[in-house]
């Protein structure tokens, strides 16, 4: 999703991340990522990023093996 202003813009996804670990372990997990675009000199820049997965309240942990 992208919302569009004159010179502020933010996106939001969900993105997954797979792969093999340098000590062999796989890894597969989904996580949300939100940018904040500006828009400087007339080039749209990254001027704040974030990234976050969902949290266990009542462990305090990342919640690691949801899918949408």
């Amino acid at each position: 999703m992208i919302t569009v202003g004159d010179d502020m813009a933010f996106s939001r996804s969900l993105n997954r991340m797979m792969g093999t670990m340098a000590d062999g372990q796989k890894t597969d997990f989904w996580f949300r990522w939100t940018a904040c675009f500006q828009k400087i000199g007339g080039r749209w820049l990254i001027v704040h990023d974030h990234t976050s997965v969902p949290t266990d309240f009542g462990t305090g942990t990342a919640v690691l093996d949801l899918a949408p």
